[in-house]
């Protein structure tokens, strides 16, 4: 990737594509535009503003900014969709080169995007900030946040340290790969990685908050540990689902198996009978439940086959493909062939 350049915007194409989830950011939103601005001098650069539902005046804001900032794009929800939905919006409206993530309440730093960019410059997929000294309360948000990324670390096998900052830099063709659902986006450098990009993090300057008011609170951790099980689900068992449903499966089935044949020998041995006797009801149970398991994971497997196939996607990433014929453009099934398509080029 080429080294970002001053240039007038009007003379080359967008490098940079700036994606801003707003929520109630009303004070925050003309300070962060200015501070945009002076970070990236004449870089040619987007900010797609996405409002997700704001109701302090934001949205209202935007749509007078919007005519006289020319690099300025905006997005408005409906209603309030969550910061995935905006980020997902913001990848799916992004042109530049680079894409850019960062939280509209002003604590990341504008002026660290150049360093990121540089550092994605070398080589790598993603590049994400590491907030070493982070300008939050210490039991409210520094502790949680700590034991969190220690979890999701040990889960998904991440070496990132601070997975919780929005503050990253992004190759485009990563974002685009990337689809977001309820509130994954705390987890986007393990789904990045899952796409086999390469990922590294620098530390970058932290702000206390100034206007505003924080979005965040305890109540999310229950919504961590459920998306982190979906994060675990996808990167082990996305192609091969049969592997955790038949496990299970079989280990109920092999457990009712166990459960009866001891059932079994208490009835002839020691006279317990059946239907004194807990331990039956509890194999018989197991038995269907390892019938079910293996059925859902009989389901899951056709459910993903269908999902790749009918949408012509591949299981497997591939970077590039070097020196392959160029391949002609195949006609739809239902419309007949109408001659031999020539091949007269390479792939690059």
């Amino acid at each position: 990737m080429a080294p970002l350049t001053m240039t007038s915007p009007s003379t080359r194409p967008i490098e940079l594509s700036i994606v801003l989830p707003m929520y109630n950011e009303v004070d925050n939103v003309v300070p962060l535009l200015e501070e945009i601005e002076g970070a990236l001098g004449e870089t040619t650069f987007e900010v797609i503003a996405v409002d997700d539902g704001s109701r302090d005046g934001t949205r209202e804001l935007l749509k007078k900014l919007v005519k006289d900032k020319a690099y300025l794009r905006v997005v408005l929800f409906r209603r309030n969709s969550g910061q995935s939905a905006a980020f997902d919006a913001g990848f799916r409206s992004a042109v530049g080169r680079v894409v850019v993530t960062m939280d509209a309440d002003r604590q990341n730093d504008p002026k660290d995007v150049p360093r990121l960019v540089a550092k994605l410059d070398e080589g790598f997929d993603l590049v994400t900030g590491w907030r070493k000294d982070r300008k939050d309360g210490m039991f409210l948000r520094k502790v949680p946040s700590k034991i969190a990324n220690a979890f999701i670390r040990w889960v998904t096998g991440t070496k990132i340290h601070d997975l919780g900052c929005s503050l990253k830099v992004y190759k485009r063709e990563i974002t685009d790969e990337i689809r977001l659902y309820g509130e994954m986006h705390r987890f986007l450098v393990p789904l990045a990685e899952h796409q086999g990009a390469s990922v590294t993090e620098i530390a970058v300057n932290h702000r206390a908050r100034t206007a505003g008011v924080s979005k965040y609170g305890l109540s999310r951790t229950v919504k961590v540990l459920l998306d982190l099980l979906t994060v675990w689900f996808f990167r082990r068992y996305q192609t091969k689902p049969i592997y955790v449903f038949g496990g299970a499966g079989f280990a109920m089935i092999a457990t009712s198996m166990l459960l009866s044949a001891f059932v079994l020998y208490q009835k002839v041995f020691e006279e317990v009978w059946v239907h004194r006797n807990p331990l039956f009801s509890i194999a018989a149970f197991a038995g269907l439940l390892g019938v079910q398991s293996l059925g859902m994971g009989l389901l899951a497997e056709i459910i993903v086959r269908t999902y790749f196939e009918a949408q012509g996607r591949s299981p497997y990433p591939i970077a590039e493909r070097l020196g392959f014929p160029a391949r002609a453009s195949v006609a739809p099934r239902s419309a007949p062939p109408t001659g031999e398509a020539s091949v007269d080029g390479m792939e690059r």
